[in-house]
């Protein structure tokens, strides 16, 4: 797993040991898996957390009780 820089805002949860997602970083995160599998079934993500999937390259952002799918079909 990569992580990319994260804005310091302050720390926002306390730590929990079942979530794959690292709460020693700041809100917000961005977090690249190689793979959905690695975190789609995850609950523990903060509030708009954003994850990129390698293997779909799709983002999803965690908000409140499930992953909301973005895909990444468009160009500028």
């Amino acid at each position: 797993m990569f992580v990319l820089p994260t804005f310091g805002l302050g720390v926002i949860a306390s730590p929990t040991f079942t979530s794959v997602f690292d709460d020693t970083l700041t809100f917000p995160t961005i977090q690249v898996f190689d793979n959905e599998s690695e975190f789609i079934n995850d609950t523990g993500a903060d509030d708009y957390t954003i994850v990129h999937a390698k293997d779909t390259d799709k983002l999803y952002v965690w908000e409140t009780d499930r992953w909301y799918l973005y895909n990444n079909d468009s160009t500028v």
